[in-house]
């Protein structure tokens, strides 16, 4: 999947060619930042089955970049992946049960005028919400059928092909409960349930439905029934990317391939790279071709407390300086780097 919005690039991918890991180090000022980068190419090999799927991420916010930067919905190439998802829609403040509410999407499921076979769907949720609005809807029977129905009635309003579930994350972060991971497992059974009875009804399409995920090892046992839910969704977007950050005190890759072969110091969790959190998806009953790898492009940077050294585990006293167009200290977009 490559994902866009003018800031970001992601590709998610079945398989992936890789190039080698590569850094690049410059000077703005006094402070020296490194910045590493994760290049890959944007493609998609489903094992099991000969079409390919490329799912890409439109982010709404991606309007408000200055100049050049600014990227609308209707700069998208709509020939350059299966799948586009929008996002993200979140709660109203005052009735949290319902639909998604904003503007723009006219323009964004419009693309499919030009591309007969691009579905479009949108991302309910992301990292602001955290698991105030989810936790309370999943909770109860009424307040899930209420929301299934209201949904439902969003999607086809608004042209959408199926919607893809991003609550960041059960059990965890601000309002999370112990029992969000039965919860929203039962959810998703019963999201598809109708969705399925839906399609039978009308004789049209059934709604896709897929769901944003985790990489991290902590956040799937506690908030993730995978069995379950493989059963339900479509596929799951592996968020396998910011496994490190500057708020780190030492350089590291933020999406490893695999982990560092030798021992050192900064070594120190074997899980976080991408090679662990995929295979542990599979041994806990995700289906291989369910699975859509997140591959970011954009670079994560740090400011050296020494400006020798320069690998990684190198000594750093906080982020990068930030870009002109995203505005955010520690991350610089592919057109940054670039």
């Amino acid at each position: 999947m490559l994902m866009a919005d003018g800031d970001r690039i992601y590709d998610i991918v079945m398989q992936i060619g890789l190039p080698a890991d590569g850094f690049r180090l410059f000077r703005r000022g006094a402070a020296w930042q490194t910045l590493f980068l994760l290049c890959a190419l944007a493609y998609c090999i489903n094992e099991a089955s000969s079409e390919g799927r490329v799912v890409c991420y439109y982010t709404n916010w991606s309007v408000y970049r200055p100049g050049t930067a600014k990227f609308n919905p209707q700069n998208i190439n709509p020939y350059l992946c299966t799948h586009l998802v929008y996002a993200f829609g979140g709660f109203t403040k005052d009735n949290p049960n319902e639909a998604p509410l904003t503007s723009g999407y006219a323009k964004f499921t419009g693309l499919k005028t030009y591309n007969k076979q691009l579905k479009t769907m949108i991302a309910i949720g992301g990292w602001n919400e955290a698991s105030s609005r989810f936790s309370p809807l999943v909770a109860s029977n009424e307040r899930r059928q209420q929301f299934i129905k209201n949904i439902l009635k969003f999607l086809r309003q608004n042209h959408f092909d199926g919607i893809d579930l991003d609550w960041e994350y059960p059990a965890h972060r601000e309002g999370g409960k112990s029992r969000d991971r039965d919860n929203y497992a039962q959810f998703v059974q019963e999201l598809r349930a109708e969705f399925e009875r839906e399609a039978e009804k009308t004789g049209r399409t059934r709604l896709l439905l897929t769901m944003a995920v985790p990489a991290g090892i902590e956040y799937i046992d506690k908030g993730y029934d995978v069995p379950k839910l493989n059963k339900y969704l479509d596929w799951f977007n592996v968020l396998t990317y910011d496994f490190h950050s500057s708020h780190e005190p030492s350089v590291n890759h933020h999406a490893p391939l695999y982990s560092l072969e030798e021992d050192s110091e900064y070594n120190y969790d074997a899980e976080l790279n991408i090679d662990y959190s995929i295979k542990y998806y599979l041994k806990a009953g995700a289906d291989r071709d369910k699975l859509v790898l997140g591959i970011p492009t954009y670079g994560r940077s740090y400011t050296l407390i020494n400006e020798e050294s320069t690998e990684l585990g190198a000594p750093a006293e906080g982020p990068g300086e930030q870009g002109d167009a995203t505005r955010e200290k520690g991350y610089l977009a592919y057109y940054e780097v670039s």
